[in-house]
Order: C-alpha cells, then sequence, then structure tokens
C-alpha cells in the first residue's frame, strides 16, 4: 500500500498487484492420455514404485490394470508378451 498526501493509506493501483499464486498441480493428481488410472485408490505407478518392482514386472502390472478401460486386447498381449519375456530373462520355460 501507498501512502496518500495526507499520510493514510491507499490502495496500490492495479499495476502493483501482488502476483497471484499458481496452484501448484502434483504430477500423481494428473495424467496425461486419458483417465484410465484416475478412479483407482492408489495407482499402478505408485505401487510399483513403493514397492521397488523391477520395470518388465511393473509393465506387466500397469498394462493388466488398465486393459478394460484402455487398449483391451492389446493390452492384454502386451501383459503376454512381458510374461513371456520375463520368463524367457529368467531362464523359464513356458512350454511345458
Amino acid at each position: 500500500m501507498t501512502q496518500d498526501e495526507y499520510g493514510d493509506a491507499a490502495p496500490c493501483p492495479p499495476y502493483y498487484a501482488a502476483p497471484k499464486k499458481k496452484k501448484i498441480i502434483h504430477p500423481m493428481d494428473t495424467q496425461v492420455g486419458g483417465g484410465h488410472y484416475k478412479d483407482y485408490v492408489i495407482q499402478p505407478l505408485e505401487f510399483i514404485t513403493k514397492n521397488n518392482i523391477p520395470f518388465i514386472e511393473g509393465n506387466i502390472i500397469k498394462y493388466i490394470t488398465r486393459w478394460k478401460d484402455k487398449n483391451g486386447v492389446e493390452d492384454l498381449k502386451k501383459v503376454i508378451h512381458y510374461t513371456q519375456l520375463l520368463a524367457q530373462l529368467e531362464g523359464l520355460n513356458l512350454d511345458g
């Protein structure tokens, strides 16, 4: 505030107004590319990171969680693919 000619407080002109504070949006509260995780109590990313789940297992969790809400059968195929990759990398035989 400034003072007027009598020493009383006078409001600042509009160009001296303090800038408005921007609302901080936290990354876990937003989603880019759809809303397929927004209704879950815990997002797959949060579950995966808090439990130190490795990359391939994390992708399996991600795709199996969202398959009905995003890409349907394509996401189920990704679950199968990542499961097969994991088995191969772990030296497991899924053929019998």
